[in-house]
């Protein structure tokens, strides 16, 4: 039996580290949702096997959303993720948090979205590729990391900046699937304004591995 709990965010930050593809920590996190087995003295604080991060969104939006930042799980279990992701929004929903809710399948990494379809969020399309960090000397530094790093993450000013011993490049995405949720309908209007679109869903890649 899984016990669901919100909070917990160092053990939750251990799965991310352990376990996602990024090895990266989300920022501005706001909600954390996580998934514990049996154990522990009341019996639901046993070992965390999947966790469900919100944040504030690193791009500005024009309305207040949160984005699903994380979503991870051990690799010796199969936990339902789905019902993570709709426990976690009920929570938000319930304490009024935010009432719309978006998320990114990385493209890149051949993800195309399927827990988001089994959760019945709306797909909008697959964004354009993006420059999404630099690579110095070949080793990929995501957008937000090198301004933490060195202060830019722009290839021209790095190259300045680090010298010409550094070989400094741009990295680019292969486009983000765009996934939303509204929670009430204020974040349906919300939606509206954006343009949000609900767009047929996409289907995996032969070679894909996704949720």
């Amino acid at each position: 039996m899984l016990h669901f709990a919100v909070g917990h965010e160092d053990e939750a930050q251990e799965l991310v580290l352990k376990y996602h593809y990024s090895e990266r920590l989300p920022g501005n996190v706001q909600v954390v949702g996580i998934f514990h087995e049996d154990g522990g003295l009341f019996g639901d604080r046993g070992r965390a096997v999947a966790a469900c991060f919100f944040s504030s969104p690193p791009t500005r939006w024009s309305e207040n959303v949160l984005e699903l930042s994380r979503l991870v799980r051990t690799d010796d279990t199969k936990p339902h993720l789905t019902a993570l992701i709709g426990k976690t929004c009920d929570f938000i929903r319930q304490k009024k948090i935010c009432d719309l809710l978006v998320s990114f399948a990385d493209a890149t990494h051949k993800h195309h979205g399927g827990v988001y379809q089994a959760a019945s969020w709306f797909y909008h399309g697959q964004r354009d590729r993006a420059m999404d960090g630099v690579l110095v000397d070949g080793q990929f530094v995501p957008g937000r990391s090198a301004v933490a790093r060195f202060g830019t993450r722009s290839p021209e000013k790095l190259s300045l900046s680090l010298g010409s011993q550094h070989v400094i490049a741009p990295h680019y995405d292969e486009g983000k699937h765009l996934y939303w949720r509204p929670l009430t309908k204020s974040g349906k209007a919300k939606a509206a304004r954006l343009g949000l679109l609900k767009m047929a869903y996409p289907k995996p890649k032969q070679e894909a591995m996704d949720f």
